[in-house]
């Protein structure tokens, strides 16, 4: 693929693009793959003024908008490198200036953890602060041992004893 004069490419298989044609775009990495597909190209823009050319994007989410309401301290929308949509749900109780994020990956499983963002110049860019790839079965425990986190330092336990409860 080769990417345009501000560094995008087409997506057109991207599943936030089926009903959007305009979210047909991902960003152009090194890799020959578009990161991200699902964006629009001013959220791929204003990413890139971010994002760090040719970096390790897999921890980074990119924030996206939606025409659907969200409830009171919602959000954003986040759509991680490989097309997943992620939401902000909320602050985290215990960790200031993190948010806890959940999103569907494939077959039951979801992706569920921390988020902040990734600093000024926006707030186009977020990143995973820690994450666990869980099943419906052990989802709210997940969320109820993520809740009790108090400590930043404490979060790779977290995912790892998470990940490993199933």
């Amino acid at each position: 693929m080769t990417p345009d004069a501000d560094g995008l490419v087409e997506a057109p298989d991207a599943a936030l693009g089926r009903g959007d044609p305009t979210r047909r775009w991902a960003i152009a990495h090194e890799t020959g793959l578009g990161a991200f597909p699902g964006i629009t190209r001013p959220e791929g823009r204003a990413a890139l003024d971010v994002l760090v050319p040719g970096g390790q994007w897999g921890h980074c989410l990119v924030a996206v908008s939606l025409p659907v309401l969200l409830s009171d301290g919602a959000g954003p929308y986040l759509v991680d490198a490989g097309g997943a949509l992620v939401l902000a749900v909320a602050e985290h109780p215990r960790l200031s200036g993190l948010r806890v994020g959940i999103g569907p990956l494939e077959d039951g499983i979801e992706q569920i953890g921390v988020v902040e963002r990734a600093g000024p110049p926006s707030d186009a860019v977020w990143c995973w602060r820690a994450v666990a790839r869980v099943g419906a079965a052990t989802r709210l425990a997940a969320l109820d041992a993520l809740d009790e986190v108090s400590e930043i330092t404490a979060l790779p336990d977290w995912a790892r004893d998470v990940e490993a409860s199933g």
